[in-house]
């Protein structure tokens, strides 16, 4: 057994609470997992865990041994990176996330070049739309579109996106031009789940207009989507429908108004260190990130 495994697995179950979460992380057996801990207390002579068929609790030696686990492997960490950064060569694992259809259509395409600079990372990109917590997840990173739900992670600026209200042509053919924000709230809307208003730029104000429809969903793509089919309007990035603009499938409504705009960031473990293989991401996406414009600069 190495102890600094065996100590990894046991902070993040604490932090998991999961046995089969930690061994799908780490990519091992979850009777492997178990016999870590098992033999972590046999040498600490305490018992870390106390566990039942239903229940884990942690104990209170568990609870120091966390603590002190806890900041020797951020040592560790801080002090492999620092190495490795002299050596100048990047090692080890990177867990990154994205959300589903811009990690495919934006950072998929990057991330061949990356593994090229850096032959002996590992990468392991998770595309998924749920908002994954960065500590809790076991993520380096997660590139995220919009407003982030917890601010107390490090988050760096890759670019700014801005946001349209769309419709298929037919259904504005059928239902007229809108001429100010006001007249949406008689359209059909497609929403983001929790969604029911939307907000449009008065000046160095905000004002709110309360918009409804029978499709809710809490992705942007199957917004998209659904707009496409005519089924109503939807406010979506530029980098999502600036394609459909220009092919015609979608037309822009009320181009003179301010949306907010939809930043696109790297979401990281707050602290003041950085691993050089997430800066080392982060830099390689940053520099080849290339979004759509619209209207279309030619």
């Amino acid at each position: 057994m190495d102890r600094l495994d065996a100590m990894h697995a046991f902070v993040r179950l604490v932090e998991l609470g999961s046995f089969s979460a930690v061994a799908d992380e780490l990519r091992v057996n979850q009777s492997t997992v178990s016999k870590w801990i098992a033999r972590l207390e046999e040498q600490l002579g305490a018992r870390l865990m106390d566990r039942t068929s239903r229940t884990r609790r942690v104990t209170d030696a568990g609870r120091l041994f966390y603590t002190r686990s806890r900041a020797m492997l951020a040592t560790f960490a801080a002090t492999e990176a620092e190495l490795q950064a002299r050596a100048g060569a990047l090692t080890g694992r990177l867990r990154v996330s994205a959300p589903v259809v811009f990690g495919q259509r934006h950072i998929l395409p990057l991330v061949p070049g990356f593994m090229a600079q850096h032959p002996r990372v590992e990468l392991d990109l998770v595309l998924d739309d749920r908002y994954v917590g960065v500590l809790s997840d076991g993520f380096d990173l997660a590139i995220r579109v919009g407003t982030p739900v917890d601010s107390t992670l490090r988050a760096r600026t890759l670019a700014r996106t801005a946001r349209h209200v769309v419709a298929a042509p037919a259904l504005v053919a059928a239902r007229g031009t809108p001429a100010k924000p006001g007249d949406l709230g008689d359209w059909p809307a497609l929403l983001h789940t929790g969604a029911d208003a939307w907000r449009f730029g008065h000046g160095d104000r905000w004002i709110r207009v309360d918009v409804g429809g029978r499709f809710t969903a809490n992705s942007s793509e199957a917004l998209r989507m659904m707009a496409v089919a005519g089924q109503g309007i939807a406010v979506l990035a530029t980098w999502l429908v600036a394609v459909d603009l220009e092919a015609g499938r979608l037309v822009e409504l009320l181009p003179g108004q301010r949306l907010p705009d939809a930043p696109i960031q790297a979401l990281m473990p707050p602290g003041s260190q950085v691993h050089p293989r997430t800066r080392a991401f982060v830099e390689h996406v940053a520099a080849g990130l290339s979004l759509p414009q619209w209207p279309v600069e030619r």
